[in-house]
Parts: structure tokens; sequence; C-alpha cells
């Protein structure tokens, strides 16, 4: 499918028909959102999927999320990792020497933990959300590409997530992605006029 198309047919999708979710099909989305670009390649996401659980994940999300969460036959939970040393060094160790040069290996053991422990709390937020928002447009994109409908949802205690599905306290909570059919029909929502966002100088 051209970009174009995909993109136009992407619509959030909040009610779901109960339908499985074939769990080979999730995997492949998650495994093409992850070639998504990310700041230094750093790659500091982890996806939680969520079947069993998605009763408790709904109980601590807000307003009418929880009735999509429920309905939902798939709920992706989205992490970022905020020891952005560890995550460097663990890329370093995986690829070894047989996917990195010597000067690559070196970039990813020292330099780049050098330069993050120079973050504070403000750039590295703002670090994992960014790249947090690059990965999940890959994936809603490529469940989309699979005839998979989602929807973002970031109303829900980030507070109380790690705990409800048992995640390290080292991962941060980004957001959650309900994933499913519908037999809805799905309408695009109102896009500004391209001219009212651009400027030039």
């Amino acid at each position: 499918m051209k970009f174009l198309e995909l993109n136009k047919k992407h619509h959030a999708t909040k009610r779901f028909n109960e339908k499985p979710v074939d769990p080979k099909d999730v995997r492949t989305a998650i495994e093409i959102a992850t070639l998504a670009p990310s700041a230094h390649n750093s790659q500091p996401w982890k996806f939680v999927v969520v079947r069993e659980r998605n009763e408790e994940v709904a109980n601590i999300a807000f307003g009418s999320n929880q009735d999509q969460i429920k309905s939902a036959p798939v709920t992706i939970a989205l992490f970022t990792d905020t020891d952005l040393t560890q995550r460097a060094r663990k890329i370093a160790r995986i690829g070894g020497a047989n996917n990195f040069s010597e000067e690559q290996l070196q970039f990813y053991m020292q330099n780049l933990p050098a330069e993050y422990s120079h973050y504070d709390d403000q750039q590295k937020s703002d670090y994992l959300a960014l790249n947090a928002g690059l990965v999940t447009m890959n994936l809603v994109l490529a469940l989309t590409d699979q005839g998979i409908g989602s929807n973002i949802i970031l109303g829900y205690d980030k507070s109380k997530i790690n705990e409800v599905l048992e995640i390290d306290e080292r991962f941060r909570s980004e957001l959650l992605i309900t994933v499913g059919y519908t037999d809805d029909k799905l309408e695009p929502s109102y896009r500004l006029p391209v001219d009212e966002i651009i400027e030039k100088r």
C-alpha cells in the first residue's frame, strides 16, 4: 500500500467486534514499528502485549477509555527505558562485532553513556517522549496495513500501570494502543489546510 493511501486509511478505532487478533500479526506490526528512526538509534522502547490483563488495565483508565480497553482483543502498552546508558550498552552487547565496527561499539559503550550523563530530567523526558512518538506512529500504520484497527490512549493512571503489568519501574509508561477489528464505518477526522500550518521565512 502506498504511504499516502495508508495514512488516509488509518482512522481511530474506538469500538471493536469479537474477531480475535492473531498474535503473529501483532508481532509483525511491532517488528515493522521498530524500523522507526530513533535518536542515536537508541531504540528505547518496550512493548507489552496485553490480552489476559485487559480488564485490569481498563480499571486504571479514565472515562470512556475503560470500555474501549475492555472491548479490545489486545492492548499494547508502550514503555520507554529510562536507563539510557544500559539501553545503549544492551544494543552493543546484542549487536556485537557481527553488526558493529569497533568505532560503533565504542560509541554505544562509552560515548553515548557519557552524553546521557549530562541530561537533566526534562531532557531525558523529552528524549523518551520523542522516540515513543516515532515508534507509535509506525506501529499504528503497520497495523492499518494489515487491516487491523487501533487507537492511541493517553488517559489512564500511569502511576499504576507498571504494578498492574508487573513491569520494572526502570521503564516509563508512555501510552496504550487498543488493537482489533471493527464493524463501524470510520470517518476521517478534520485536518487543517496545509497552508494554515506552513510559514515561510
